[in-house]
């Protein structure tokens, strides 16, 4: 048995798997072919102003990911503007959860809601009457589309497309019902934090994996970046390694002795998400222009699309600043669009979506463009009755990922959840 590990990837789930490694007092090397840690959720630079690459908020019930900061010696009340689940409409109306642990808020908050009718609200019974046969006994896969079959189409595309669409990254077409419900169940059911909004007040690379880098390294782990592994043989032998990289390269790493796996890794769909980065001009809110102010987080899903999206359908506020124009108050506004799902070949289209969105539902004069930014692989593509590959490949290797065998989408949590994971089974099989 081996006091050392090698790790392969230093995404958030290679750093996760690192961190547990050094608190059980192996020796850790990390290897990442990147020049900076933080995989797919990371700051990227541009014109000398940070952004996140698509990961703008998280949410209370991401337990494992807040601990792991914490183990940094961080504490998330400092790094997040932290804000109960509200989203505002363009006309001014809002859905938001109660404050408290009721384990049916979510349904409680749309039955209260003014936006839909009674009729409207009565289609719900079907999808809650699944939710809880298939938590007492169980039940196959099915579409959130099919799941929901029956309800509003108002109530579908107003609540149910844009939660499946944040949540999942995956269109209710095809969309897990089973993942679906889950993700609901940790977050609604549970403790009211569960599912606030924890917007980062920094940028995403130092709220985690830059501390983490410098934590691991003060621990001792031999650390290379800008190194990148084409071949498992390179890797010293009788390491037990956890292969930390996204799914294609693992499946390139493993296909000539592990086919079956490959395969599994090679057979998932992945989607893309766009960011699109405006900043634009708001007048005073009361005025004719704008007679409501506008909320962090707008709901701008009106659009019906059952794949490839060319629509945003949330915006984030990232700053405001005062501003003035020909003796008018003004301030001057930047917001992330968000297009999940997204279309990657229709770049200049999402771009021009996003502005019309930005002029005429988030009312910002001048809307330009600073960035827009498309990660054609964010996620797998979370669809029904998915087979996912498993986190363990053969003795001594393990693959870590959010997309690895879980309850969970392709999120931070699961990703985090996964590296902690493949230590573990290597301890429990006294591999190291």
């Amino acid at each position: 048995m081996t006091r050392d590990i090698t790790i392969v990837g230093a995404g958030w789930a290679g750093l996760a798997a690192a961190v547990k490694a050094t608190q059980l007092g192996l020796r850790v090397q990390l290897f990442d072919a990147a020049h900076a840690p933080g995989g797919r959720a990371k700051s990227v630079a541009h014109q000398g102003l940070l952004f996140d690459n698509g990961q703008h908020a998280l949410i209370g019930a991401y337990s494992e990911t807040l601990g792991l900061i914490q183990t940094m010696g961080l504490q998330p009340q400092a790094l997040f503007d932290r804000q109960a689940l509200k989203w505002q409409y363009p006309k001014g109306e809002c859905f938001e959860l109660p404050q408290d642990a009721y384990p049916l808020k979510a349904l409680r908050s749309l039955l209260f809601s003014k936006r839909f009718s009674v009729r409207e609200k009565s289609t719900l019974m079907k999808p809650l009457f699944f939710s809880v046969s298939q938590a007492l006994w169980g039940k196959a896969d099915d579409t959130v589309d099919q799941l929901f079959k029956g309800v509003s189409p108002k109530i579908m595309r107003d609540i149910i497309s844009p939660l499946c669409l944040s949540a999942l990254n995956t269109p209710i077409s095809v969309a897990s019902a089973n993942t679906f419900m889950r993700v609901l169940k940790d977050a609604f059911a549970n403790a009211p934090q569960s599912c606030e909004f924890l917007f980062p007040l920094l940028p995403l690379s130092d709220i985690f994996p830059l501390p983490c880098l410098n934590w691991l390294r003060e621990r001792g782990a031999r650390i290379q970046l800008n190194h990148r592994i084409d071949d498992l043989q390179a890797l010293e032998p009788q390491v037990p390694v956890v292969l930390a990289v996204p799914p294609w390269q693992a499946s390139l790493l493993t296909q000539d002795k592990y086919p079956q796996w490959s395969m599994l890794a090679k057979n998932l769909k992945h989607r893309a998400i766009a960011s699109i980065y405006v900043k634009g001009l708001r007048a005073e809110s009361g005025s004719k222009q704008v007679p409501y102010e506008p909320g962090p987080l707008m709901c701008l899903n009106d659009h019906d699309e059952s794949e490839d999206c060319v629509h945003p359908q949330f915006g984030l506020q990232l700053g405001v600043n005062a501003s003035s124009r020909d003796s008018h108050p003004r301030r001057a506004e930047h917001w992330a669009l968000i297009v999940s799902a997204a279309d990657p070949n229709a770049r200049q289209t999402i771009i021009e979506n996003a502005l019309k969105a930005a002029r005429e539902q988030l009312k910002l004069e001048d809307a330009q463009l600073e960035l827009c930014t498309v990660e054609k692989r964010a996620t797998f593509s979370c669809d029904a009755h998915l087979q996912r590959p498993p986190c363990w490949i053969d003795t001594g290797l393990m693959a870590a990922g959010d997309y690895v065998q879980g309850p969970y989408p392709s999120t931070l949590e699961g990703a985090v959840r996964s590296g902690f994971q493949a230590v573990s089974q290597l301890v429990d099989a006294s591999l190291v």
